[in-house]
């Protein structure tokens, strides 16, 4: 079921930001040109996780000299999450770690490559999922402390998967260069919303445990199409609501949880983060941008339309003007 929902009126959102409120004026007459790309532009102003983030959305809007432009800017950020969705169906899961690489002496220093994210999130989340308290099935048959306290509490044990918190294919701006546009003013998600120079090229910075969850498997998946997603409770640090796109999506998770380490030298994942990450979620719900994506995906698949560097640019377009001449 679409979860996508029209732009709503201004109303007072934007009272005390003209240029924000300018931004959005901009892009309501134009919902029925490009619909999912235009909302996706009025939900990175609605969802944005800063007040800086917003008005860096709202300057990019504003600089279009023309409504093409407009649609152009959202037609970039579509393409974005749809080469990030892409990816995804193409990702291979990584090794499991061996009983010597589940053991870990502290203090350590930060992690560098995935396998020693996983490692240290495993051993600062126990060793089980942070939404589910599942136990990692790797870390009951190689530790014998721990196969006890599985069988004594007869707790759930299921693979796990180190998840970053903000992915690869989303910090990384060269994703950029492959999608074509006329727009000069084009920045990226991760700028727009502040977090681009936490993750420079060349930098480990990406498996940070800051942007590090242990999650079991299904979880992940959810959490990497930004299907689940965190939102702080605001009652006590690292405590969030467990949000999900739709209500069916792995309801035994609880509706709160609480995050924490088991030592300090192993840092908890940054609520700036997870903030980035419940923003993109939010903005692909309300803009329909995720279902458009998955269909369109679906009929890559189904055609095998695919360009030379994967872009399917083409049959995008087309669904693009499809998508608008359904709405007009």
């Amino acid at each position: 079921m679409s979860t996508a929902i029209p732009l709503p009126p201004p109303g007072n959102m934007f009272d005390e930001d003209e240029e924000t409120r300018n931004a959005y004026a901009r892009l309501l007459p134009l919902g029925d040109q490009r619909e999912v790309a235009i909302r996706i532009l009025g939900q990175m102003l609605i969802q944005a996780p800063t007040l800086n983030g917003r008005r860096r959305v709202a300057k990019c809007i504003n600089q279009c000299e023309t409504s093409q432009e407009v649609v152009e800017l959202g037609e970039f950020h579509l393409g974005y999450f749809t080469k990030y969705f892409k990816a995804l169906r193409t990702a291979s899961a990584p090794p499991p770690l061996s009983f010597g690489e589940l053991q870990l002496d502290l203090p350590v220093e930060a992690p560098i490559t995935h396998a020693e994210a996983k490692k240290q999130g495993l051993m600062r989340d126990n060793y089980r999922c942070m939404l589910s308290g599942a136990v990692d099935d790797d870390a009951v048959e190689s530790l014998p402390w721990l196969y006890a306290e599985v069988v004594a509490n007869h707790a759930k044990v299921a693979d796990t998967r180190c998840s970053l918190i903000v992915p690869e294919h989303i910090a990384c701006e060269d994703i950029a260069g492959s999608i074509n546009t006329s727009t000069s003013n084009i920045q990226t998600i991760p700028r727009l919303f502040g977090i681009a120079n936490d993750f420079c090229p060349n930098q480990p910075a990406i498996f940070d445990l800051r942007n590090i969850l242990t999650l079991e498997v299904g979880v992940q998946v959810c959490f990497k199409k930004f299907v689940i997603w965190l939102e702080p409770t605001g009652a006590v640090d690292n405590q969030y609501y467990i949000v999900r796109k739709e209500d069916y999506h792995y309801r035994d998770l609880p509706g709160v949880v609480t995050l924490s380490s088991t030592s300090p030298d192993l840092p908890l994942p940054d609520p700036k983060y997870l903030a980035f990450h419940a923003a993109c979620a939010r903005i692909l719900k309300f803009s329909g941008a995720s279902d458009f994506i998955i269909s369109f995906l679906d009929e890559v698949e189904d055609t095998h339309v695919l360009s030379g560097d994967g872009s399917s640019g083409e049959l995008l377009n087309h669904l693009l003007r499809a998508e608008s001449l359904a709405v007009s």
